[in-house]
């Protein structure tokens, strides 16, 4: 019997089993390299690797989302813009507009100060001082509520016993329409002249929300007023104008000596060598004077005046020839005279113990 003899144990060949691992896997190792020797089952992790090209476009991408951020910005920044542009123009139109009618309302406040003027100039000789209550509740509708309609009707119609030494004022004065006095405001013509102050009337400003019977009513009522002072007799009316040219001479006498007075304060109170002289310029201190020809005027002294403060107003007088030059040759000559004229009850607390007579 023949004895067998055991083979010797196969050994792994350990680089085919590297190759047929390789081919599962898919990745097909070269003979030469060497593999591990324990069997991997599952395919690698595989990392991708970021190029710096891909970077940039990764920058470029976000950059991109950042400027379409800034131009939706941009839009609105210039959407604010353009709407704050439109409101500065619209309020550069309105300032414009407002400027044009302030400018407007002055030109024509000048304008209406100006008829004004020119209308008080002759109105004293034509309307009595003194009006009583009744012509003011009549002028209700007119002069208070409507001072510029009466204004311009007064310019419009002629005034009845105008007196003036202009005789171009009397001319113009005799150029207008006027009232028929002897009838009635009812009667055709005074009718027919109403008729066409109103449309006079209408077109002019002042009257643009004014209803025709309210301009009516301030038409009739100058009518009415016209008869009351057409009424009056001539003489009332010269010793009112008189009266009042007498008050204005007085009063432009004081506004002289108060200016040369506070010229020449320090001068006068040296040479009267009084010091309380502050209170003695007044209304009622002045005298009153009555016209004595072209460059004349009789002014008379209350008895109550002492010879020293009849020197200080004299001194102010000489002071006040100086003190306009030339301009003083326009100044009447004051002519004076004593009148028995007792003190003013205001007088005896304002004015000092010396200028009153013992």
């Amino acid at each position: 019997m023949t004895k067998r003899i055991p083979t010797a144990p196969r050994r792994p060949n350990l680089r085919m089993n590297a190759v047929l691992n390789s081919t599962i896997a898919g990745v097909v190792a070269p003979i030469d390299t060497p593999t591990p020797e324990v069997a991997v089952d599952t395919a690698p992790e595989v990392q991708v690797a970021v190029t710096p090209m891909d970077h940039v476009l990764t920058l470029l991408a976000a950059n991109n989302v950042s400027m379409q951020s800034l131009q939706e910005n941009a839009k609105g920044v210039t959407d604010a813009i353009t709407h704050l542009k439109n409101g500065l123009d619209l309020s550069n139109k309105t300032n414009e507009f407002l400027k044009n009618s302030v400018l407007q309302l002055m030109t024509e406040n000048a304008e209406i100060k100006k008829a004004m003027t020119s209308q008080n100039s002759v109105m004293p000789s034509a309307v009595p001082a003194d009006s009583s209550s009744s012509m003011d509740d009549d002028l209700d509708l007119g002069a208070k509520h409507h001072p510029l309609i009466s204004q311009l009707i007064n310019s419009y119609i002629k005034k009845p016993n105008f007196v003036s030494t202009d005789p171009l004022k009397v001319a113009e004065n005799n150029n207008r329409s006027a009232w028929s006095m002897t009838g009635t405001y009812g009667d055709k013509y005074n009718k027919t002249l109403a008729l066409a102050l109103f449309k006079y009337l209408r077109p002019q400003r002042c009257c643009t929300n004014v209803s025709k019977s309210v301009i009516m009513n301030i038409i009739k009522n100058h009518y009415q007023n016209q008869v009351r002072v057409f009424r009056t007799s001539a003489e009332k009316i010269m010793v009112r104008n008189k009266a009042g040219r007498r008050r204005n001479r007085k009063k432009t006498l004081l506004d002289r000596r108060i200016i040369t007075y506070q010229t020449y304060t320090e001068a006068i109170h040296e040479g009267m060598n009084r010091y309380d002289c502050g209170n003695i310029l007044s209304i009622d201190v002045m005298s009153d004077g009555e016209s004595d020809g072209d460059n004349k005027v009789r002014a008379y002294r209350p008895s109550w005046r002492t010879d020293e403060l009849q020197t200080f107003i004299s001194t102010i007088d000489e002071l006040t020839v100086i003190r306009l030059k030339k301009n003083s040759e326009s100044l009447k000559k004051r002519i004076p005279y004593e009148k028995e004229v007792s003190i003013p009850e205001n007088l005896a607390v304002t004015l000092p113990d010396w200028c009153f007579s013992k």
